[in-house]
């Protein structure tokens, strides 16, 4: 079985062992007989950093790791490392294994031996991925982080109640969850860090935070109890 080191939240670090409890071994211990790293942390930078460099000091260059890049991109991240080139994206989140598929994000400079190498490790786990660009907030995340904003200001106005809000986007669009429901599965703070890292890097507004968003961060809310 693959030996899987994990850093992150424990949420997605539970999520990972009991999705693969039957396909990988987890290990407590970061060093060369490690075949996938996996660092579920999206934010902050200095934790980032952090871990890159732990892996850095007790890994060789070819092992992959498959690092949260939902709010700092892997080419920003290249810059914590020694060996840069063995990093590739990931888009992980509370509840990801509910999703029919996941999201890597090589940087321009990943190795493309390295790249295979986490793929096929990732097709012998059962995991569905999609190749994606490297920029903040991926696709999915991205685009449902801007439905949340929307759906907050409508909320926070009393266009519409919670309820409403979530019932007419789920019978308008089909979608599975309602803005505010998706809010509360991904976590307010990782929404907020996401559309804060949009903001900063393209420098438009639309990218912008909801100040109740920040609010209910600040308070540790959810939508829903």
């Amino acid at each position: 079985m693959t030996k899987i080191f994990l850093f992150g939240s424990n949420s997605i670090k539970n999520e990972f062992k009991t999705l693969l409890k039957d396909k990988a071994e987890f290990t407590n211990t970061l060093d060369n007989k490690v075949e996938l790293v996996i660092d579920s942390t999206s934010f902050p930078a200095s934790k980032k950093k952090d871990n890159i460099e732990t892996i850095d000091k007790h890994c060789t260059a070819g092992i992959p790791v498959l690092t949260s890049s939902l709010c700092i991109p892997v080419s920003e991240q290249c810059t914590f490392s020694k060996q840069p080139s063995r990093l590739i994206g990931i888009g992980l989140y509370d509840s990801f294994s509910n999703a029919k598929r996941i999201e890597i994000a090589p940087s321009k400079i990943t190795d493309t031996t390295i790249l295979k190498n986490a793929e096929s490790i990732l097709d012998s786990l059962g995991f569905n991925y999609s190749v994606v660009p490297d920029r903040t907030g991926l696709v999915f995340p991205r685009i449902i982080s801007m439905i949340i904003n929307e759906a907050v200001q409508v909320y926070s106005e009393k266009t519409a109640t919670k309820e409403d809000i979530d019932t007419a986007l789920k019978l308008g669009t089909n979608y599975p969850f309602g803005p505010l429901e998706w809010a509360d599965r991904l976590g307010i703070e990782l929404v907020y860090n996401i559309l804060t890292a949009l903001q900063r890097d393209f420098g438009e507004d639309r990218y912008r935070p909801h100040p109740a968003m920040k609010e209910m961060v600040n308070l540790k809310q959810k939508f829903y109890s």
